[in-house]
Order: C-alpha cells, then structure tokens, then sequence
C-alpha cells in the first residue's frame, strides 16, 4: 500500500515556518515536494535559535531541518523574467503550489491565481498570508507575532489588566496556521478529484488565531467586552490555578469547582481540614476568600517535592500536569508514547530527532519524516532536467545568469 500523498507533486514558493511546516506534513504522508528559495536561499535559515553543539561539530540548522524535512530544493531568481518563466513551467507539472508571497508580488512575477490557472486549470493552489486576501491590508506583511497573537486578540486576552502582554514561544503561532493550511490544501485536493476542476484554498495567521480563540471572541461578539487574563487572586477556582512545589517543579490544575471535586483536591494534598472551615464550605465562599485559600495551598504543595504530590493526585483522580519546559518535555514518557519525536537520518550528522507530523494516521505505511531538508539548491540541476529535460548547457547559462543556483 502507497503512502496517501504518494504521486502528489507540491511545488513551494515560501519562506519562513507556516506554509513551508504545512507542505513537510504533506511530505512526511508521501508528496513530493519541491521547495523554491530565491537565490542565496530562505531567510530563515541560520534564523532560528539553534542547538548547542560540541566545537567542531556541523550544525545543520536543526529548526529548518524541521521545517523542511523531506523536500526537494532549488534556488531560483523570480525578479529575473527567466526566473518566473521557469517557475511557470515547473508548476505546469504540479498537482499543488504553495505560496505565501503577498498579492501584489505574485502578480508582478506572474504567478496571480487567473495566471496559474491558465497554466494548469485544475491546479490546486494554497495561499498563506499574514491578514487573508480580502480587505485593505492584505499586501501588510505579517509574522506571528503581529498577526496571529497580537491583532486577533490572542495576547490581549492573556494580558492582566495592568500588566504587559505576554509572549508566545517562537513559531507557535505559524504551527498552528500551518494545520489550517495543510487541511484547506487537503480539501482543495478532495475538491479536484470531485469535480475535476482547480481549486484556491487559502489560510491567514490572522484568522487561524480567531478560530484558536475563538471562545473568547463569541462572547465579545454578543456584549461588546473585552475578555483579559484575570490576575491569579481573581482566579474562578484554586483548583484551576497552577502551584509550585518544594523542588521547584511546577504542578497545573484543571478541576472545575462541581461535585465532589473540592473533597477530592483537599484529600489529595492531606489538607481535609480545609473542608471543615467555615471560609471555604462552598464554591461561592472559596471565590470570595481567594487570597486565602491561594496562600494557604501555596504553603501545602510547596512542603513536599513533584513527585510527593503525583502519586496522591492521581490516588483522587485530581486532573493535573506537570509544567515542562522543552528539556523535560522531550523526555516526558507519555510525550514519546505518542509519536510525537520521530528521527531523520542526515548525511553529515548522522541521525537525530525531531518533531513529528501533529496526528497520527493508524495502519497507513510509509508515512513519517522521508529525510533531511535540502542545503542551498541542492536539487536544481535534477529538477531542471527531470522536469524541464533542460540540457547541462542550458542550465549553464541560466546559472551564469544569475536565473537559478546549484548547490
């Protein structure tokens, strides 16, 4: 049995983390995938926050690794009119394209929708942007950070009125987009083989991040309020807030106050003397008399270290986790039961692992990481000739040039 996405051929025209981390989830279940970088290459490359390595040793950029698992690459010069001609040509051979360039430069190089249309009229093509492609912005360029977390309202609701907003890991906010985009384009696909006919599918960071918060957004819909991150004393229950134990580890709880949850949390943390005081016999009480209570659980888990408190909480069926950093998350037992690390085998360093696709298909073969990303250009003389049967001279000239580089 093939993999689902074998005999898909992708072509790439993006940079940085989310269209790029949608098309390596369609290389990892068997597209091809050919990923166009301008000459001298992404620019997220080298970008990213990289792994300390030993002196001496080749650091082969494990981020872009990441992001690029598994491609095909080329380096070609779309200013150049060759450049964009060559690019047409190569999409002529593709079942999908893949850009996040901005409206008005897909247009100057010739690559609009109506254009590649009319090169393939049954082409699937997924657009990624910062703001969508409707409305007065949508040639605004946008990161994560801009678009996704702070225009949507992602980090105005995780502001504490007061406070300064907070910051999202790197990437977060492109991952998540990058889903959106990898189901739009799989839809895009469904649609083609229906009815045969092409299909635009597009995804924007800034509406993947109403859809991520989106519960806070129907509210505001109806009353016209702002939702804000409610300082920890003003908290709806202790028993969702997050408390520190003796060796420094961090324990979150999600235990919302109905039942018999209140008995369960206090048998946990040997604290059933709180359920004979007065300030805390009802849920209503234990809101009023936050601070209180706060101090006096702060005191009870901060008496014994993390795994003191796991056993017991598990005992109560408390619902809990721990709060890892990234060094204990990639060692996290049930972390690694999931799938979630997979290995790459790169021709320089070896092996090593990364991060896997964010779903796990059952009983479908061939599906995972297919191999390293590509170093600069390193697949533009097999992908001219393959698919453009473009000779050793032709491809010469085009170097010579400056229309495309070979690594």
């Amino acid at each position: 049995m093939n993999a689902p996405l074998e005999g898909i051929r992708v072509i790439e025209f993006a940079n940085f983390a989310a269209a790029p981390s949608a098309t390596a989830i369609m290389a990892d279940l068997g597209a091809e995938v050919i990923k166009v970088e301008a000459i001298g290459g992404d620019p997220i490359r080298g970008l990213m926050k990289q792994a300390k390595v030993s002196d001496g040793e080749h650091n082969p950029d494990y981020p872009f690794q990441f992001i690029n698992r598994g491609k095909k690459g080329i380096e070609l010069n779309l200013d150049n009119p060759e450049g964009a001609d060559i690019a047409r040509r190569l999409i002529a051979q593709c079942d999908v394209v893949v850009m996040n360039l901005l409206k008005e430069r897909r247009e100057r190089f010739g690559l609009g929708t109506d254009d590649l249309f009319q090169i393939k009229p049954d082409l699937v093509i997924g657009l990624l942007s910062g703001y969508g492609e409707v409305g007065e912005e949508i040639n605004r360029p946008g990161y994560d950070v801009t678009a996704f977390f702070s225009r949507s309202g992602v980090y105005g609701g995780g502001t504490t009125p007061g406070g300064a907003p907070p910051h999202a890991r790197p990437g977060s906010g492109d991952h998540t987009t990058s889903i959106a985009l990898f189901g739009a384009l799989m839809t895009g696909l469904r649609s083609r083989d229906v009815t045969g006919e092409g299909q635009v599918v597009e995804a924007s960071l800034l509406r993947t991040a109403t859809w991520t918060i989106s519960l806070d957004l129907v509210t505001s819909l109806v009353d016209g309020q702002p939702a804000y991150n409610r300082p920890r004393e003003k908290g709806l229950s202790a028993m969702l807030e997050a408390f520190q134990a003796s060796d420094g580890r961090w324990l979150q709880f999600a235990m919302p106050d109905t039942g018999d949850a209140w008995e369960r949390f206090c048998r946990a943390l040997d604290r059933e003397d709180l359920l004979t005081m007065d300030e805390f016999s009802s849920g209503r009480l234990r809101y009023q008399n936050m601070s209180q209570l706060l101090a006096t659980i702060d005191e009870s888990v901060g008496s014994m270290p993390a795994d003191h408190w796991m056993s017991r909480l598990d005992e109560h069926r408390c619902i809990w986790a721990p709060i890892n950093d990234s060094a204990a998350a990639v060692q996290d037992p049930q972390v690694r039961a999931t799938g979630a690390f997979e290995t790459i085998h790169h021709p320089v360093v070896g092996d090593f692992e990364t991060v896997a696709s964010p779903f796990r298909l059952h009983d479908a073969p061939n599906v995972g990481v297919k191999g390293p990303a590509p170093e600069k250009g390193e697949h533009t003389d097999q992908v001219l000739r393959e698919l453009l049967h473009l000779s050793e001279e032709e491809i010469e000239a085009l170097e010579s040039g400056g229309v495309v580089h070979r690594g």
